[in-house]
């Protein structure tokens, strides 16, 4: 760059109208009220904590394969050539260009000549250059506006990968909560089945009435019936993972074998709630969107000022294709024009104040974000340590009807009581070991959930994006 050029891009940054945009200080509490650990969260990979290899492969594949997360990827491809051609405008433009043309003059016209001249021909090739000089911004808010906006398209795609990776996980758990409590029945039926066959034997040999037989296939027939409805569940959670990792829903079911629930960190580090400014992807998105409003700003205060714009042209013309190149074939062109409002001045003003109520209502978009965000986080930390304790109270509710369940086989083996007894009992240790299997999987879900409401996990799982354009 020329000392010339140089002077003259300072020229311009310094007449530069509108007002410069700054990111909004926002307000926040020092800590969350339900606080878990105040260690940084920024967790990447926070799925890895769960200690389950294949969700971690059902959440690779889908990073690579989900189809909304590709459409976000495109957005920000389109987003990013967008950028670039506003950019070029501030760039001066150099085009080349070649032309013939055969034309007969009219002499029956004003002008014609006297003398027939019969056809003619016209030559011409050259260049063409012409350059705006940004005085005063006009250009350089537009780059500022699409560069805004392309970030914007970046937080997008963070934030459905967010919630990708929450989705996964969030039905792969749920899946596997079916798959424990399919487990349960199974085992449950199993043992009432090895009992029947005792009470059949009692009943044969007149120790016991058909009373108990008959309950206790009652029992083992409405234990099995549970069955089929958690199939169903199990069958909806394999589709669903299916699509979102991009593949066949009725192949992923009939080939996805059973595996055990995912257990949840005992902790997690919430870090404070300063931080959720620099890792949710929606509050970014909205700073995003409040800068390119300030920027559109910016460009219609810019509106009131001329634009000053450079063109040069050389080139060659000539009737005769082999005197085209010849010196007094040239031809050229240069010099300024200056373009300004005269009588618009009214209009201008009303656009610079839709531009400005724009901007005022994205702030606001923003700090809506920053308090949607608060909520969520303390809606989760409020949900996991509920869910946390209810799984304490529910495993020593199942410890307690376990044991009655051995009391029971006791007292009968013993001729204190009937067979009912039992029968009671282990119906009772059913619905607990099933609570206590739903207890676990919500406890795990609601362990989601505070890691998405925190906004972490996304920052190396996709390494593609960059948020500025430098």
């Amino acid at each position: 760059m020329t000392r010339r050029s140089l002077g003259l891009a300072l020229l311009c940054a310094a007449c530069r109208v509108g007002q410069e945009y700054s990111e909004p200080e926002v307000a926040l509490p020092p800590q969350f009220s339900a606080q878990e650990s105040v260690l940084d969260a920024t967790e990447t990979r926070w799925w890895t904590g769960f200690g389950d290899a294949e969700l971690e492969l059902w959440i690779a594949r889908s990073i690579e394969s989900n189809r909304d997360l590709r459409m976000a990827l495109e957005r920000v491809a389109e987003a990013r050539a967008i950028v670039e051609i506003e950019g070029g405008a501030a760039r001066p433009s150099l085009d080349a260009g070649a032309s013939f043309a055969r034309q007969n003059q009219s002499n029956n016209v004003v002008g014609g000549s006297f003398f027939p001249r019969g056809d003619s021909s016209a030559h011409g090739v050259g260049f063409d250059a012409r350059w705006e000089l940004d005085l005063f911004g006009h250009t350089q808010r537009t780059v500022e506006a699409a560069q805004a906006g392309y970030d914007a398209t970046v937080e997008d795609a963070r934030a459905t990968l967010q919630r990708l990776i929450a989705e996964v996980a969030r039905t792969y758990v749920e899946l596997r909560g079916f798959d424990e409590q399919l487990v349960i029945v199974d085992a449950h039926v199993a043992a009432l089945e090895d009992t029947a066959r005792l009470v059949r034997s009692r009943v044969a040999a007149g120790l016991d009435d058909e009373l108990a037989a008959q309950r206790l296939a009652g029992l083992i027939a409405s234990t099995r019936a549970e069955r089929p409805a958690l199939e169903s569940s199990r069958a909806a959670r394999a589709h669903a993972l299916a699509v979102l990792a991009g593949a066949w829903p009725a192949e992923t079911a009939q080939t996805l074998e059973r595996g055990e629930l995912p257990t949840p960190p005992s902790a997690i580090a919430t870090g404070l709630p300063i931080d959720l400014l620099r890792r949710r992807p929606d509050i970014r998105r909205a700073e995003r969107e409040l800068a390119r409003a300030a920027a559109l700003s910016a460009q219609a205060t810019t509106e009131l000022y001329p634009r000053l714009s450079l063109a040069a042209s050389f080139g060659w013309e000539s009737e005769r294709l082999d005197q085209l190149l010849d010196t007094p074939s040239r031809a050229w062109r240069i010099g300024p024009s200056i373009v300004g409002p005269l009588f618009r001045s009214g209009v201008i003003q009303a656009g610079i104040r839709a531009r400005g109520a724009q901007q005022t209502a994205a702030l606001a978009v923003h700090e809506q974000a920053v308090l949607e965000a608060l909520r969520e986080v303390e809606d989760a930390l409020v949900a996991f340590a509920n869910a946390r304790r209810r799984v304490v109270e529910l495993d020593a509710a199942l410890a307690a009807e376990a044991r009655a369940v051995e009391l029971a086989s006791e007292r009968f083996a013993r001729g204190l009581d009937d067979y009912l007894g039992v029968l009671d009992a282990q119906r009772s240790a059913l619905g607990a070991a099933a609570r206590l299997s739903e207890g676990r999987t919500a406890h795990t879900v609601a362990a989601i959930a505070l890691y998405k409401a925190l906004g972490g996990g996304w920052e190396d799982a996709l390494p593609a994006l960059a948020t500025r354009n430098e």
